[in-house]
């Protein structure tokens, strides 16, 4: 299924917009996928709702799929970069943060990692919005995501806040981390419980983070759950980013819903 893509009514500042170009210059996205069935359907309803939009934005985006039989710890392939590791979730550790970072650090000059999770759906203009807002106000972010676990905040406002506690870390569903970060987490991150923590990335680099100190920034415009899977029991409704009034730029838990979230929110027809 495919759908066209049509003017969004959601505006931009151009006077922010114009003063943080290089920031997207900057910064790689990487979408974590599969070529395993049905979950390789995720990227690629990513590919055909809200990439190309983040692309049409000034955005690098790339998805990253693991080959364990690559000669290579990389390989480009188009929009694709494969790396050596296992495409299965004990894949998870090498092909969303360990060889990724490798390959920036390594091949590349960007400053900026930013992994999404193949079943997150990205609200393209709110996401934007969300980067030059972030880097405008607090300029220098080394580590953000959502911060897991639940801190208790409403998931329907807008909070932010920096921790750096052990155990809190941001959320697979979509975390970014800054040159200096990568440095620090190749260095530390580490394999603690075999096999589990070759499924768990963001727990891994989560630890490098807090046991050296670098705070994570955490934005609840990014979102660990959705109401087609609720994680947390609480009080409040899950906001869904499908909402035209919703503040979320990131929500987890969306395959299956991204075309139609797409056009309920005016990108497509």
């Amino acid at each position: 299924m495919k759908l066209e893509v049509v003017n969004s009514t959601i505006s931009v500042n151009p006077a922010i917009a114009v003063s943080a170009e290089h920031i997207k210059r900057e910064m790689i996205i990487l979408v974590t996928g599969t070529t395993i069935e049905p979950y390789a359907q995720n990227w690629k309803e990513c590919s055909h709702t809200w990439i190309p939009i983040l692309r049409a934005l000034g955005y690098n985006v790339m998805v990253a799929i693991g080959d364990p039989n690559l000669e290579n710890y990389y390989k480009i392939d188009g929009s694709i970069i494969w790396f050596k590791a296992e495409d299965t979730k004990m894949g998870l550790y090498d092909k969303s943060i360990r060889l990724p970072i490798k390959w920036i650090l390594e091949k590349t000059d960007f400053k900026y990692y930013f992994r999404i999770d193949s079943d997150s759906f990205v609200h393209p203009h709110r996401f934007d919005n969300m980067i030059l807002h972030n880097f405008e106000d607090l300029r220098n972010i080394q580590y953000m995501g959502c911060c897991h676990p639940y801190h208790g905040w409403n998931p329907n406002d807008f909070t932010r806040f920096f921790i750096c506690k052990k155990k809190y870390m941001a959320s697979g569903c979509a975390y970014m981390i800054n040159r200096e970060a990568m440095v620090v987490a190749q260095k530390n991150m580490r394999i603690v419980e075999d096999p589990l923590d070759y499924t768990i990335d963001d727990w891994v680099l989560g630890r490098a983070m807090w046991e050296n100190g670098i705070p994570l920034l955490h934005d609840s415009r990014i979102l660990f759950e959705s109401p087609h899977q609720q994680l947390t029991v609480g009080p409040c409704p899950i906001p869904n980013i499908a909402e035209p009034t919703s503040h979320l730029a990131i929500q987890h838990y969306m395959n299956g819903h991204m075309f139609e979230a797409l056009k309920t929110l005016g990108y497509a027809s």
